[in-house]
C-alpha cells in the first residue's frame, strides 16, 4: 500500500508541473507585437516554428512558414500597425505552452489618405518548446474590426 501511495503521489507531482503566469510565454507575444509594429518580417517569423499555423480574425488560415511570410509580406504592404498585448493566463506543460490575452490595435493603411482602423479583441497562442526556445506553433485572433488584407 505504501509503494502505491508514493507512485501516485510521484504521478501527482509529475503531472501538475505546469507553470502558471510563465513570463517567458507572454513574452512571445510581446516580442512579436514589437517586431510587426517595426515591420521586421524575418524578426516576426523566427517567433514561429517551420508548421505554424495563423488564424486571423477574418477566419482565414495561413499554414507553414513560407506561407506565413507571403501572407505577413502581403499585410505589411498594405498596413502598418501599432498592437498593445496584455497578457491575461498562459501556462506550460512539458514542451507546449500557451498565451492568452485582450489585444487593441491602430493599424493604418500604407500610403492612403485614410483613416486609420481601431480594434481589438482577443489572442490565443500555442507554444512549443523548440531547441529550449518558445515559439509559436499557432496563433488566433478575434477582433471587433477584422482588417482586410487584398490578397
Amino acid at each position: 500500500m505504501r509503494t502505491f501511495l508514493v507512485a501516485c503521489c510521484v504521478l501527482a507531482i509529475g503531472f501538475s508541473t505546469a507553470a502558471i503566469g510563465d513570463d517567458s510565454l507572454a513574452k512571445v507575444s510581446l516580442d512579436w507585437a514589437h517586431a510587426w509594429q517595426a515591420k521586421k518580417l524575418d524578426a516576426t517569423l523566427a517567433l514561429y516554428t517551420d508548421d505554424a499555423v495563423f488564424m486571423d480574425a477574418t477566419g482565414s488560415r495561413v499554414a507553414g512558414k513560407p506561407a506565413l511570410r507571403s501572407f505577413f509580406a502581403t499585410v505589411l504592404a498594405q498596413y502598418s500597425a501599432q498592437p498593445t498585448m496584455h497578457s491575461v493566463s498562459n501556462g506550460s506543460s512539458g514542451d507546449l505552452g500557451y498565451d492568452w490575452g485582450d489585444y487593441t490595435e491602430i493599424v493604418m493603411p500604407v500610403g492612403k489618405a485614410v483613416e486609420a482602423i481601431g480594434t481589438k479583441g482577443t489572442y490565443l497562442v500555442i507554444l512549443k518548446r523548440v531547441s529550449g526556445r518558445w515559439l509559436i506553433a499557432s496563433q488566433m485572433w478575434t477582433g471587433n474590426v477584422p482588417v482586410p488584407v487584398k490578397r
